[in-house]
């Protein structure tokens, strides 16, 4: 994981937690999660990549690498992260980073840094796999995973996501990217509170009853967001959604 990505987490993370624009009950983490992937499902093909990312407040390592990489070392322990490849990033400040894999086709990474100039510690847990990996597993995992986050005091918010090409025959039956957007959000019972577009790119965010977890954005409940971007080499539309937000590539 880049320094970039890690401190753009960190500063999600310091907003939601600080400043309450981050909410999630963790009793409906799973829910939220099989809902976004179930629905997405028929929009895209098979070949797919989900996330999942939890990330949290983990006490102060007081800006000490030493204690960053302690930090790192014991929570890694904690989470059950059997095959590891840790080291410390060369960039300020030092970021611990551990990597196993859940099963084949399935990748878990634990990150642990600190923001410059703060002493406070924040750990993201990440899950990637590709849409071949049992789903039922990976809602197993999160579910694992959540418990296991809340016995080591962590407090936090999950974030969920999948990314693929969209199906051919759904949107070639659509004249306008806008449409085929317009259906999945119909589906996640989403109304559209905040869109952008420009030449290749499409994307929405949407309120929806029909989920919990949420962000503040503006005056608005954020509760999912769908995106289509147009590759302009192969002409083809990759389709990403996430509750309650994207925070990868289009």
């Amino acid at each position: 994981m880049s320094k970039f990505w890690t401190q753009t987490l960190i500063g999600v993370t310091i907003i939601g937690l600080f400043f309450g624009w981050i909410r999630h009950v963790d009793a409906q983490a799973e829910q939220d999660a099989q809902l976004l992937l179930n629905e997405a499902k028929p929009f895209i093909q098979s070949d797919y990549k989900v996330t999942f990312k939890y990330t949290g407040y983990y006490g102060t390592c007081d800006g000490s690498d030493s204690k960053i990489m302690t930090a790192g070392a014991s929570l890694s322990h904690e989470l059950g992260v059997k095959e590891s490849n840790n080291q410390v990033l060369p960039s300020q400040p030092a970021i611990f980073t551990i990597r196993s894999e859940v099963e084949p086709g399935a990748v878990m990474t634990l990150t642990v840094a600190s923001p410059v100039g703060q002493s406070a510690c924040y750990a993201v847990v990440r899950l990637d796999a590709s849409g071949h990996v049992d789903q039922d597993h990976l809602l197993k995992w999160q579910e694992q995973m959540s418990t296991r986050l809340k016995d080591q005091g962590i407090p936090g918010n999950w974030n969920v996501m999948m990314q693929g090409n969209a199906a051919s025959d759904v949107i070639s039956s659509q004249s306008n990217p806008k449409e085929f957007l317009k259906d999945l959000a119909h589906t996640y019972k989403g109304n559209v509170v905040e869109s952008y577009e420009d030449d290749t790119t499409y994307s929405l965010s949407l309120a929806s009853t029909a989920f919990e977890g949420f962000i503040t954005s503006g005056k608005h409940k954020v509760n999912v967001q769908i995106a289509l971007h147009q590759d302009t080499t192969s002409g083809l539309w990759r389709l990403t959604v996430g509750t309650p937000v994207i925070t990868m590539e289009y």
